[in-house]
């Protein structure tokens, strides 16, 4: 049980367990958001830029008409431009104190919550230093601009955020946490790192721990579980097209 899969329970419980079986997949619609974000991760990680993607998808990332035909899509190029500042800012915590870098570590081992809810824990930390453990956010501009502004999200998803990284830094066993977000303006990619200190850790990861436990047992007893219309094709489906208010 990973962070993210324990929040897709929480967010729609039917949906996240068709989507854990195999049944129908969480995601839906265009790729562009997430291959944006494989770029500019790889970039900044030091690795090529198309790795761990799969030659289908590189598909999609070629132009394929007019004057760029045959060359890479510009909002690609731009990916690209981004995570190239972003790797600049991640080599900085390459030096004394923190020490040499690893990227993306991963978690797989069983372990149990506060409570003694057994589970196999996954996932993986963006980055790992001896001190510290930090996650890679790229945000749109508008949205980058208001959580500036405003230190939140209109949708809460850096609450999630704070969750997620938490939890790498309990299981990793690290004092400190860096949300790095990184606004997708390929001339102005401003950076801002959010950073959690060891109080903030451990409250966020005992409410991640709560979430955990709540996921587990909807796997473990999977009979009734409510279905969200929340908009997606699966809710089409599942509610035949139908939005009862």
């Amino acid at each position: 049980m990973s962070p993210t899969r324990a929040f897709k329970f929480s967010k729609n419980p039917l949906r996240a367990y068709h989507d854990y079986t195999g049944e129908h997949p969480w995601w839906e619609g265009s790729k562009d958001a997430l291959l944006f974000g494989t770029i500019v991760h790889n970039v900044a990680e030091g690795r090529d830029k198309t790795q761990d993607i799969s030659e289908e998808d590189k598909d999609l990332l070629i132009s394929k008409a007019g004057k760029t035909k045959g060359q890479l899509k510009k909002a690609y190029v731009d990916a690209e431009v981004i995570g190239n500042h972003l790797r600049d800012y991640v080599l900085t915590f390459s030096a004394l104190p923190f020490g040499q870098a690893e990227y993306e570590v991963e978690i797989n081992e069983e372990t149990e919550t506060g409570q003694g809810v057994q589970f196999t824990a996954t996932g993986r930390a963006d980055m790992l230093t001896k001190k510290a453990v930090f996650d890679f956010k790229t945000v749109a501009p508008m949205d980058f601009d208001g959580f500036i502004e405003y230190g939140s999200f209109r949708d809460n998803r850096q609450e999630e955020y704070k969750k997620q990284i938490a939890y790498y830094a309990f299981m990793f066993d690290k004092k400190e946490a860096h949300l790095i977000y990184i606004k997708k303006d390929p001339d102005k990619p401003f950076i801002y790192d959010f950073k959690m200190d060891h109080d903030e850790i451990l409250r966020y990861a005992n409410e991640m721990a709560d979430e955990i436990e709540q996921a587990v047992h909807y796997v473990d007893c999977p009979d009734n579980l409510e279905a969200i219309n929340d908009g997606s094709q699966w809710a089409y489906e599942q509610f035949g097209g139908v939005i009862d208010v």
